[in-house]
C-alpha cells in the first residue's frame, strides 16, 4: 500500500499522532490555515480510493500502523542507496504481534506488513541487487580505518562522524590499510547503512552503538561491520556481502540491541 506524504500527514494530525519517526518524518503541509479542510478532504479522499477511510476518518489498521512506526518497540531502520543515486528511508517495526515494512522515497510511503520475527529479511530485501564484492576480506582497528578515511591521527574524530571510514583514503604502509585504501578508491554504485532500536519497559529508545553498513563497489557488495577486540579496542571487518551475511549482520544488531533493554 502506498500512501501520499500529504495523506500521510493529514492523518497522523487528525488522529493526534504526535510523535515521528525521524527516517520516516513528513513535512507540515505548506497550505494556509484558510485552505486547509480542502487540502484534508483531498488527503482522506485518495485514502478512501484505496479502501483506507470512510469519510474523514482513517481506517483503524492504518492508524495502528502509524502509532507503531511512530514509537516501534523493536524496527530497524536507516537508509538503501539505489544505483541511480536515489536513496529512501526504511523502518521495519513490531511489537512482537504485528509488524510493518514502511519506506520513504520523494513521493510517498509505502507500506506492507511483515512477520515479526523477519525484519531482517525485510529490511535487507530493500536492497538492489549486487553480487557479492571480489576480493578478501579486511580486518583493521578502527584507529587505522580512520587513518585511512581522514588521514588524521588515531585519536581523531571519529565519534562525532562514526563513518569517517567511509570518505577517500590517502596512502599507508601496512597491508590491511592499504586494502581499504584500494577498496574505497572504486566507484561506488550505491550503499546504505542500518541500525537496530528498541524501548524498555519504560518506553526508554536505546539505539545500537554502530549500524550495520553496506557498500556497492564495481567490485560488488561489501559489508562493514564494527566488533570488540579482545583488548577492548574495536575493530572494523569489511568482507563480501551476500544476502545471507546480510541478514545475520541485522539479526546481530537486533540481538545486541535486545539484550540491553
Amino acid at each position: 500500500m502506498s500512501v501520499s506524504k500529504d495523506a500521510w500527514e493529514a492523518v497522523r494530525q487528525r488522529h493526534g499522532i504526535e510523535e515521528q519517526h525521524a527516517t520516516l518524518a513528513v513535512p507540515l503541509p505548506d497550505v494556509t490555515l484558510a485552505d486547509y479542510p480542502a487540502w484534508e478532504r483531498r488527503a482522506y479522499d485518495e485514502l478512501a480510493r484505496i479502501g483506507m477511510a470512510n469519510g474523514m476518518s482513517a481506517h483503524p489498521d492504518l492508524v495502528a500502523t502509524m502509532a507503531l512506526l511512530a514509537r516501534p518497540p523493536l524496527q530497524l531502520y536507516g537508509s538503501v542507496g539505489y544505483h541511480n543515486r536515489v536513496t529512501v528511508g526504511a523502518v521495519a517495526a513490531s511489537d512482537g504481534r504485528s509488524a510493518v515494512l514502511a519506506v520513504l522515497d520523494d513521493r510517498a510511503l509505502h507500506l506492507r506488513p511483515i512477520a515479526p520475527d523477519k525484519l531482517a529479511e525485510a529490511a535487507v530485501g530493500l536492497l538492489p541487487p549486487a553480487p557479492p564484492g571480489r576480493g578478501q576480506s579486511i580486518s583493521i582497528s578502527l584507529a587505522a580505518a580512520n587513518r585511512v578515511g581522514t588521514g588524521q591521527p588515531a585519536a581523531s574524530s571519529y565519534d562525532d562522524e562514526p563513518q569517517s571510514w567511509l570518505q577517500s583514503g590517502t596512502d599507508q604502509d601496512p597491508p590491511e590499510e592499504r586494502a581499504l585504501q584500494r577498496l574505497l578508491a572504486e566507484p561506488r554504485l550505491g550503499g546504505g547503512r542500518l541500525y537496530a532500536a528498541a524501548r524498555d519497559g519504560m518506553g526508554r529508545h536505546r539505539r545500537s552503538e554502530n549500524p550495520m553498513t553496506y557498500m556497492d563497489f564495481e567490485s560488488g557488495r561489501w559489508l562493514f561491520q564494527h566488533k570488540p577486540g579482545a583488548g577492548g579496542e574495536q575493530w572494523l571487518i569489511v568482507r563480501p556481502a551476500t544476502p545471507e551475511s546480510l541478514v545475520a549482520g541485522a539479526n546481530d544488531l537486533l540481538g545486541e540491541i535486545t539484550a540491553r533493554v
